[in-house]
């Protein structure tokens, strides 16, 4: 036998070729089932969409109710502010000395409630006559800028501290041909917020 040579046999199986038949119903079945995942799978991709969605507006109006909400905080704290301040000018006095050229100013300057610490803060006096041309503005401390009769400069005001009440003095200089017709005190906060004003009526020489 030459190298390289091969033999080839051929078996013929005398058997007859065996076929499977598959039902109809199964392919009903299956079809069905197809389906049915599927329409599983949009609904749960139809939720998703859904819940993200609603989320995203459920988030929108609770920042929309945050925000009214620290509006009307911020509302009922300057009506409080107002209604109830922390410092309050009681008693305010304006009086001409005769034998001295000018007037003083007197009030008691009094807690509206009471507090752990004494209060801090700063105050200015002003008098005004709004009248003259051009108008006259005097102010207590005198290093406080004014524009149009209101200080500008809260930290340059006179500094105080009270527990309870404390008695307030000064007394304004007047040259020579000044009038002033109204005085004004004003009371700052310790970081340069306006608490509260009162003026009283100057009397006349």
């Amino acid at each position: 036998m030459k190298s390289g040579s091969w033999f080839l046999i051929i078996l013929r199986s005398l058997d007859p070729v065996k076929t499977f038949r598959l039902d109809r119903r199964l392919f009903l079945v299956l079809g069905a089932g197809i389906l049915l995942v599927a329409a599983l799978i949009a609904f749960g991709v139809w939720q998703y969409v859904t819940l993200h969605q609603e989320n995203a507006r459920l988030k929108n109006e609770i920042n929309q109710w945050k925000a009214e909400v620290s509006g009307l905080n911020q509302k009922l704290s300057e009506v409080a502010s107002e209604r109830f301040p922390p410092l309050k000018v009681d008693d305010l006095q304006v009086i001409r000395e005769p034998n001295r050229s000018g007037f003083a100013a007197r009030f008691w300057l009094v807690e509206g409630f009471r507090q752990d610490g004494p209060s801090t803060g700063t105050l200015a006096m002003v008098a005004k006559n709004e009248a003259a041309r051009p108008p006259l503005y005097r102010v207590i401390p005198a290093e406080m800028k004014l524009e149009k009769g209101i200080p500008q400069q809260p930290e340059k005001g006179k500094p105080f501290e009270v527990k309870e009440k404390k008695f307030v003095e000064a007394f304004f200089d007047v040259a020579e041909g000044e009038t002033f017709q109204i005085l004004t005190v004003f009371i700052y906060s310790r970081e340069g917020k306006l608490i509260q004003q009162k003026s009283a009526v100057i009397p006349k020489t």
